[in-house]
């Protein structure tokens, strides 16, 4: 299956390098879910969530550079430098390395979860589907 998922890859590598949700919104499956294991009241449960999230922190001076990109047997991870303005007065940014595990289901993301390491995204994009 991983052959298969490369478009798919390369069209969330394209809408995040384009910044630009509207190339984002046709690859999120409706009920697609972002957030962590444990469920919080940020937790997302549909594209419009997922994408009004993205949106804000767009708005809000964040920014994304794909640095790797891994398509796996379950999913597809993109290994992203992640830049976060600042709340202090000097305007600078704050950048770290995330980890974003996309997993998919019949050629749509239907769940993401971000990793601040790559080996515990690696692991979530091979694990199998819940039953």
């Amino acid at each position: 299956m991983s052959a298969a998922l490369q478009p798919l890859a390369d069209a969330l590598k394209a809408a995040y390098e384009a910044r630009d949700t509207k190339r984002l919104a046709p690859l999120l499956a409706a009920d697609v879910r972002w957030g962590g294991e444990e469920e919080t009241p940020e937790t997302c449960h549909s594209d419009r969530d997922a994408l009004a999230w993205y949106e804000r922190l767009r708005v809000q001076g964040a920014d994304a550079q794909v640095e790797e990109v891994l398509v796996r047997e379950r999913g597809v991870v993109l290994g992203l430098r992640v830049s976060l303005p600042r709340r202090d007065a000097d305007g600078a940014f704050d950048a770290s390395q995330v980890w974003q595990s996309f997993a998919v289901d019949d050629g749509l993301v239907v769940e993401i979860r971000g990793y601040p390491d790559r080996d515990a995204a690696l692991a979530f994009a091979d694990a199998p589907p819940p039953d």
